[in-house]
């Protein structure tokens, strides 16, 4: 076990110093650790349209604000979907019955369906009809970034593609409804209201610094999909206000009111920064993101916040208090922790830190105060990562002992768990089950192979990938085609050493890609005379089948390939639910539908987050690392 400070070094050298960035991206983007990259994945062109297409016209991911001075902006939308997809397929699910009446309440002026299955399912698809989730647009930003300045797709501009992609940090700053007639800014964010959205115990009553909801409304009544449709009649109302025809049967007041420490971290974090990297660093060749762009502004407006929610065993916090489950009308426990959240939290805390460093470093006109304030950022980035006291006082272990000495049990990251406070020993209550693929697989891409092997001996990186392969690898026979979610998703080698084919989620098999290739560069990287040299390089053949054919059942993901590919449980008459529409080929989100043991469903439904993740494979583009270098 190493020292606190033998542990900070090791995690330093991990990470590229911001004056070297700009010359080792333009050979990440040349030379790829496994030489794949762009041309092994095709149709680039359509599924990068998806990303840059409006839905309703040409069946992209984006809408047209309406709302204040977000109007004309064009921002992402999470999925297509269809009413026939909802109302001939999921409708007539066993124990999916869609009969709603949905009850107007007078007092709340919300038009709501009752607890119950009916009412989930409707929620669950106005949800995706009209949502965007932040963590999504974050993806989007990166891709859509990288679609114009370094793949070089058809589409637009650079600059303007970085226009496109700040609608999103406007939405944020605007925090109210892109498309409300009567909008109210500040509504999209997770105010302090009494005891109801308390971060770790204080109060955040400024919109700006609050955490933003996870999936902001288009509008306070928002569409079922089969408003007007012929499948209207799942739907009945009671008790309407007389006199008032924007309440009718179809519309839902719009109930996703969820504040979340992950997505708020790539929504105000990984997703602007590295977008804003890609158009300063990369399009202008500046050597830093300027300290007053709105991106960094907003960060550091929500960094404070951030650290309020660190618990003394340096974890941070899943939500403030009084936010509901995905799925459930009960809140989450105020002590929870999720890993997840905790290494994308972490991966956005060092971007942030190393474009504070650089802005430090090659920025001569920053301003005595402007300095100052990076100063004291940075102050609280190292207590937040290394351990210390917050300004406040209170005490933190530090993300990295959390991460090393709580998160990580029997070779893996577990999913999460409770930090109970002082009162109760500050001890740690892992969750065992259900076992997260992104904690591991996210974790290690954040954390870096060679943290992880430095912390847990040599090798260990690469036995955690091999491990989530046993327990959740989806593929045909022996052949690996990608990754679901859980060890209870149907997956992983049975006793024959066949995969099992439960659920192939496109967007975590994407993380897995990268992290293959990370581990590749990693391994590939140990000098012919260390000691390890010889069972490094037998890991790298292990790697490159596993990129090579987790590419290809990605590739079964697309859209077009995905009509063709005889999925288990992929809907019929897929063809007639999800007509094609326009020349984009987007990637579905998974490959049937599936309850997901976190709190959501996954639905074979063209996806943003998905198809943005697939721009980044191509682009050799690892988000978790300062300027998409792996680290």
């Amino acid at each position: 076990m190493q020292s606190g400070g033998d542990r900070t070094q090791a995690v330093q050298s991990e990470h590229i110093r911001p004056c070297l960035a700009v010359a080792l991206i333009a050979l990440m983007s040349a030379a790829a650790p496994l030489g794949v990259r762009a041309g092994a994945i095709d149709g680039l062109d359509a599924s990068y349209r998806f990303l840059i297409s409006d839905r309703q016209e040409q069946g992209g991911a984006l809408f047209t604000a309406t709302a204040g001075t977000l109007t004309g902006l064009q921002l992402p939308l999470s999925y297509v979907d269809s009413p026939d997809y909802w109302g001939d397929y999921v409708c007539r699910l066993p124990g999916h019955d869609c009969t709603v009446l949905d009850v107007y309440d007078a007092a709340a002026y919300t038009l709501r369906p009752p607890r119950g299955a009916a009412g989930e399912l409707q929620t669950e698809r106005v949800n995706v009809h009209n949502g965007a989730n932040i963590y999504d647009a974050a993806t989007w930003q990166i891709a859509v970034m990288l679609g114009s300045e370094v793949l070089g797709l058809p589409g637009p501009a650079p600059e303007a593609a970085w226009a496109l992609a700040s609608g999103q940090n406007m939405l944020l700053a605007a925090s109210h409804d892109a498309n409300a007639s009567h909008f109210a800014p500040g509504s999209n964010r997770a105010v302090s209201q009494g005891e109801l959205f308390r971060y770790n115990g204080r109060a955040i009553t400024v919109p700006g610094h609050a955490f933003a909801y996870r999936m902001p409304g288009r509008r306070w009544l928002a569409d079922d999909p089969f408003i007007d449709t012929r499948h209207a009649a799942w739907i009945r109302t009671t008790a309407l206000p007389a006199g008032n025809p924007d309440y009718r049967a179809g519309k839902v007041s719009w109930s996703d009111w969820k504040a979340f420490t992950g997505e708020n971290a790539w929504a105000f974090l990984i997703g602007p920064l590295q977008a804003a990297h890609i158009h300063y660093v990369r399009q202008r060749e500046l050597a830093y993101v300027p300290f007053r762009e709105p991106a960094v502004r907003a960060a550091l407006q929500l960094l404070p916040t951030f650290a309020a929610m660190q618990a003394p065993i340096g974890g941070v916090l899943y939500a403030p208090s009084g936010t509901l489950r995905n799925r459930l009308d009960e809140p989450v426990d105020p002590r929870e922790i999720v890993v997840e959240n905790n290494v994308s939290l972490y991966a956005g805390l060092r971007i942030l830190q190393a474009t504070l460093r650089a802005q430090l470093q090659h920025d001569d006109a920053l301003a005595p105060a402007d300095r100052a304030s990076i100063d004291r950022a940075l102050a609280l980035i190292h207590v937040m990562i290394h351990g210390g006291k917050h300004p406040d006082g209170a005490p933190s272990a530090g993300m990295l002992a959390f991460l090393r000495d709580h998160a990580w049990r029997d070779g893996e990251f577990v999913q999460g768990g409770l930090a109970l406070g002082p009162q109760e020993g500050n001890a740690w209550v892992p969750t065992t089950s259900p076992r997260a693929i992104d904690a591991n697989t996210w974790g290690v891409l954040a954390l870096g192979p060679g943290t992880v092997d430095a912390w847990f001996g040599f090798g260990a990186a690469l036995r955690n990938w091999q491990q989530i392969k046993r327990w959740g690898g989806y593929g045909e026979g022996a052949t690996l085609w990608g990754v679901g979610y859980s060890e209870l998703d149907g997956n992983g080698i049975d006793a024959n050493g066949m995969y099992r084919a439960g659920i192939l989620s496109s967007e975590w098999t994407a993380g897995a890609i990268t992290l293959v290739r990370s581990l590749a560069a990693h391994y590939g990287r140990i000098a012919p005379q260390a000691p390890q040299h010889a069972e490094a390089r037998g890991w790298l053949e292990e790697l490159r089948r596993d990129e090579q054919s987790m590419l290809a059942g990605l590739g079964r993901l697309r859209l077009d390939a995905y009509r063709a590919t005889p999925f288990a449980g992929k809907p019929p008459e897929y063809e007639r639910l999800l007509p094609r529409q326009g020349a984009t080929q987007p990637y579905v989100y998974a490959s049937r539908r599936y309850a997901i043991p976190f709190g959501w469903y996954a639905n074979p439904l063209p996806s943003t987050c998905a198809t943005a993740w697939v721009i980044m494979l191509a682009a050799g583009f690892d988000p978790f690392g300062y300027g998409g270098v792996p680290n």
